[in-house]
């Protein structure tokens, strides 16, 4: 019995261990960086709120988005928006014409790994967002 507890204790502060190093560990970006790296990529999104579509983010900083609010059933119409991005300090500001009510949001943007990014205000307003491969990259990893 504590031959089994110490191989799950060994095992469990291995995987922690692995978990927490930093080839695992999220990035924070500069809002700079997050500019440089998102603009000119289209993303699938999915937020905390179950609010999820597609964004893409052009290098001159105007976004569009097509999207289902959270909440919406899998029927209901496909919204769209258009808007301006910026960078502010550590963080990565998006004023939509519609969403969040036309007002500016600033956005602490993380790389979890490559290709994967989070944008948060706090602990409680999130978005995964995951970049879209060209069909040139598809067609060539295929």
């Amino acid at each position: 019995m504590i031959q089994k507890f110490s191989r799950a204790l060994a095992a469990g502060t291995i995987a922690v261990a692995i978990w927490t190093s930093p080839a695992f560990a999220d990035r924070v970006l500069s809002g700079a960086e997050a500019h440089r790296m998102l603009s000119g990529h289209t993303f699938e999104f999915n937020c905390v709120d179950g609010t999820r579509g597609e964004a893409s983010y052009a290098k001159s900083g105007v976004a569009t988005a097509s999207f289902r609010l959270g909440g919406a059933n899998v029927d209901a119409a496909i919204q769209r928006d258009h808007g301006r991005v910026r960078a502010e300090g550590e963080n990565l500001c998006v004023r939509w014409g519609t969403l969040n009510g036309g007002k500016e949001g600033c956005y602490k943007t993380v790389e979890r790994r490559p290709g994967m990014y989070r944008i948060s205000e706090g602990q409680l307003r999130w978005c995964e967002l995951s970049a879209r491969r060209s069909a040139t990259e598809r067609a060539s990893n295929d």
